[in-house]
Order: C-alpha cells, then sequence, then structure tokens
C-alpha cells in the first residue's frame, strides 16, 4: 500500500462502522459486513484469472467483505455482500459474456465492476494501471442490434473516466466531497483498453 492508505483503511473501517452512513444509496446491511478470509480472496482470484491490487485484497481483507461505500456500495467478493444478486466475480464474468450479446462488446480484462450505481451502471476499477483508475460504465445506451462502426461508437460511449484513483474515490467517500463529473476516457485508454478511439 500507499503511504497514506494504512490511514485510509482506519478511516474506512470508522465510517463502515457507522451503518446509517454505510453506502450514499441506502440499501446497506444493518450490521458491517464481516471482512473476507483468505480463503475467500483466493478463490475469488482463481475465478477471476489474476490477484487483486494489494490496496482491493486489503479493503475485502480489513474493512469488510463489500457492503459500504459510495453509491449503492462495493461489491462483496465470495460469501460477502451482493448487488443485484451479483458477487464481484459472478459480475466481472457476466461482462466478460457480453460479445454473446454484440460482438463488438469485449470487455477490458482486469477492469473489475466495483460498486454499483444503479440502472445497470457501476464503478470499475481498472486493475491494469498501478494508479488503479475509476471508469464509470453506463450500458443504458447500448443497442444490441448495431454492427461495425456504429456498434464499436455505442460501446465506446458507455466508458467514462471518473477522473479518480480508488484511493481518491474512497478518500472522497469519506470527506463527502462530491465527485468530478465524468469525462469521455483518454484515446491512449480507449486504444490500449477497447482496441479503437471515438471518431472526433
Amino acid at each position: 500500500m500507499g503511504p497514506f492508505e494504512p490511514d485510509l483503511i482506519k478511516a474506512l473501517k470508522n465510517h463502515n462502522a457507522d451503518r446509517q452512513h454505510g453506502t450514499d444509496g441506502h440499501i446497506h446491511p444493518a450490521k458491517p459486513i464481516p471482512p473476507a478470509t483468505a480463503e475467500n480472496l483466493r478463490k475469488t482470484e482463481q475465478v477471476l484469472g489474476f490477484q487483486m491490487p494489494e490496496l482491493l485484497r486489503t479493503l475485502y481483507r480489513e474493512v469488510g467483505n463489500g457492503g459500504f461505500g459510495p453509491e449503492y456500495g462495493i461489491v462483496g467478493i465470495e460469501g460477502g455482500f451482493k448487488l443485484d444478486g451479483l458477487s464481484l466475480e459472478s459480475c466481472y464474468r457476466r461482462m466478460l459474456l457480453l460479445p454473446e450479446e454484440n460482438l463488438h462488446w469485449r470487455w477490458p480484462a482486469h477492469l473489475l465492476p466495483l460498486a454499483s450505481f444503479g440502472c445497470g451502471s457501476w464503478s470499475c476499477v481498472d486493475c491494469e494501471y498501478a494508479e488503479l483508475p475509476m471508469i464509470l460504465w453506463d450500458p443504458n445506451d447500448l443497442e444490441a442490434a448495431l454492427e461495425a462502426a456504429d456498434a464499436l461508437t455505442n460501446w465506446g460511449n458507455a466508458f467514462w473516466d471518473q477522473g479518480l484513483s480508488l484511493t481518491t474515490w474512497l478518500q472522497g467517500w469519506i470527506a463527502s466531497k462530491p465527485e468530478p463529473e465524468p469525462q469521455w476516457p483518454s484515446d491512449a485508454w480507449m486504444k490500449k483498453r477497447l482496441g479503437f478511439t471515438l471518431p472526433k
């Protein structure tokens, strides 16, 4: 973890203990969800196919197995808090199956849907980068019938850069700081993670 993250974990534990403010969406459980075990983490990472970043592992291992955080809260891993009936693993696997609906809907590997914003939207942490940027995914304008360039543009428009790292996202939540307006992702992110850039 970075130099400030032990303080962040301590602050999250304190914030999580106040269940009236466990999430912004107020659908959190009445009591904090117990932390995940080492075995929970091992099984989760086996399903995901990669090891989660240390900060994310620490959230689950020390703060709680989901049920706290911005919007409707962080989804739990195996044995933890579910959102829309989904765990982190099952949600990620569902995203990887999106090409069955449209072959252009290729979910970026290591982009984990972390917290539900409601209406199918998720705040995702991009584990491909050391700084762990947060990416908002909003599928509400996706049209499965589109093809070729139209389908790519439609898919690309579902991703938004929240302008925050996982650390600053959590720090902002603790401080009740409004999030910045999401912006279009950079061309570099689009090219690396989606394989194309949006037309200007």
